[in-house]
C-alpha cells in the first residue's frame, strides 16, 4: 500500500479547453443522482462475483474471478467515460441509461456461475450492454472536436457485442477463450483511442470521483463480508469474531489508503499526450486494488466457515497484496510524486509481508500480517512528511 506524501501534493494546472467549447468540463462537476442510481445495479453484480469465489475459494475459482471482475469494471468504465464528456441529463440518455441498468441485472444474474450453468445470462447481459454503449457513442458522434472519439468507442463496441454474442454459441473453453478476446481488446481500448482522448478529455474532477465510488463499491465487499463472517454458525464464535474484527480494520486501512494518502480520487487533468498517458498509468493502477479487495472480502467469508478451505490463508494473503500493490502503484501515478526508488521497493516488500505470512500462519494470522502491514506503511508515510 502506497501511503505517500500525495494528500498534501497540489495538482497542477494543466491549459484547459474552453467550456464553452467543450460545456462538460465545467467546474465542480460532481456525480449525478443517476449515476449513483446506476451504480446500484453493479453492486449487485459484484456481490454475486464474490458470494461465488467465497462459495469456491480455491485456484480454479481465483482464476474465474479476476478477469470476471475485470470484464464487469470495464463495462462499468465504459458508461463512466461516457458520462464524464456527454452526460447533459437527456431523456435519450436516461433511457439508454435505464437499458444498461437492466443488462447489469442480468450479468449479476449470471456472475453466481458465469463459467458454468449462467455462462449463457453473463455473456447475454454483456452483449447487450456493449451494443447499448455503442448505440449512447454514435448519438454523440455531431459534435465537432468528438467525432473521432465517438465513432472509436462506437467501433471498439460494436466488435465486442458481436464477439460477446458469438460466444452464446460456444461451450466451455472455446467459450472462455472468446472472452479472453474481449478481456484483451477492453484493456487494448485505452490504448486504441489514445489520439483522440485529450481532444475531448475527461473531466478531471468528475471522473476520478466515479473511480472512487467504484472503488467504494468493491470496499463495501469487505465490509459486508465482516457481517457475514458473524453470521456463520448459529452463535458467535470467537474464531468469526477475530475475522470481522480484521476484516474491518483492514477495510478502514484501504480506505485511508486510497481517499486519504494517495488520493485516487484526486483531480486528473488530460491538456495534451503525455497527460492523457498519466491518466492511464492512474487508471490501470486500479486492476490490482479492486481485485485485491475482491479476493480479500470473499476469503473473509470462506475462512470464517466451518472447515478453512485449503490453501485459503495463500490466497487471502496475494489478494491483501495486490491490494496495497495497487495503491502503491496509483500513489506512483501522482504527478508530483518524489519518492526515490528505495522507497518504492520499502513499501512493495511490505505489500508481501501477508504473502510471507501465508507459509506459517492460517487465515487469522494472515489477515492480522495485513492489517500490521498496512498499519507500517501509514506510519512510514507520516514519518516521511514529518
Amino acid at each position: 500500500m502506497d501511503f505517500d506524501d500525495a494528500m498534501h501534493l497540489q495538482t497542477p494546472q494543466h491549459p484547459s479547453p474552453s467550456h464553452a467549447a467543450m460545456p462538460h468540463l465545467r467546474p465542480g462537476r460532481k456525480a449525478t443522482w443517476f449515476e449513483l442510481f446506476f451504480d446500484l445495479a453493479f453492486v449487485t453484480a459484484v456481490a454475486q462475483l464474490t458470494a461465488a469465489l467465497s462459495h469456491h475459494f480455491d485456484a480454479v475459482g481465483l482464476a474465474q474471478f479476476v478477469p470476471a471482475l475485470l470484464l464487469l469494471w470495464w463495462t462499468w468504465l465504459g458508461h463512466t467515460f461516457h458520462a464524464t464528456r456527454f452526460d447533459e441529463d437527456r431523456w435519450d440518455q436516461h433511457l439508454l441509461g435505464m437499458l444498461q441498468i437492466a443488462a447489469v441485472i442480468v450479468i449479476a444474474y449470471g456472475a453466481s456461475a458465469a463459467f458454468g450453468t449462467r455462462g449463457w445470462a453473463f455473456a447475454a447481459g454483456m452483449a447487450a450492454l456493449k451494443l447499448l454503449l455503442m448505440a449512447a457513442y454514435l448519438q454523440e458522434r455531431h459534435r465537432p472536436t468528438a467525432e473521432s472519439l465517438a465513432r472509436s468507442y462506437a467501433g471498439i463496441y460494436a466488435v465486442q457485442a458481436l464477439l460477446w454474442a458469438g460466444s452464446l454459441a460456444l461451450d466451455g473453453a472455446a467459450r472462455w477463450a472468446l472472452w479472453g478476446v474481449v478481456l484483451v481488446l477492453d484493456v487494448a481500448s485505452p490504448f486504441l483511442v489514445a489520439r483522440h482522448t485529450h481532444a475531448y478529455p475527461p473531466h478531471p474532477e468528475h471522473l476520478p470521483e466515479r473511480f472512487g465510488l467504484f472503488t467504494i463499491i468493491v470496499m463495501g465487499e469487505g465490509v459486508a463480508s465482516a457481517l457475514h463472517a458473524l453470521l456463520h454458525g448459529e452463535r458467535l464464535e470467537p474464531q468469526s469474531v477475530t475475522l470481522a474484527v480484521l476484516g474491518l480494520v483492514l477495510a478502514f486501512l484501504y480506505w485511508v489508503g486510497y481517499f486519504e494518502r494517495v488520493r485516487g480520487h484526486g483531480e486528473r487533468h488530460v491538456g495534451d499526450a503525455v497527460a492523457a498517458r498519466k491518466l492511464r498509468h492512474w487508471a490501470y493502477a486500479h486492476i490490482p486494488l479492486l481485485a485485491g479487495l475482491g479476493i480479500g472480502a470473499a476469503g473473509l467469508v470462506a475462512a470464517a466457515g466451518p472447515t478453512e478451505p485449503t490453501h485459503a490463508a495463500w490466497i487471502i494473503g496475494v489478494g491483501i497484496a495486490l491490494a496495497m500493490l495497487g495503491l502503491t502503484a496509483i500513489g506512483a501515478a501522482q504527478a508530483q510524486s518524489t519518492r526515490s526508488p528505495t522507497e518504492h521497493a520499502q513499501h512493495a516488500a511490505i505489500a508481501l509481508l501477508p504473502v510471507l505470512a501465508a507459509l506459517f500462519v492460517p487465515a487469522v494470522g494472515v489477515l492480522a500480517a495485513g492489517a500490521a502491514a498496512a498499519r507500517l506503511q501509514l506510519w512510514l508515510a507520516a514519518s516521511r512528511r514529518r
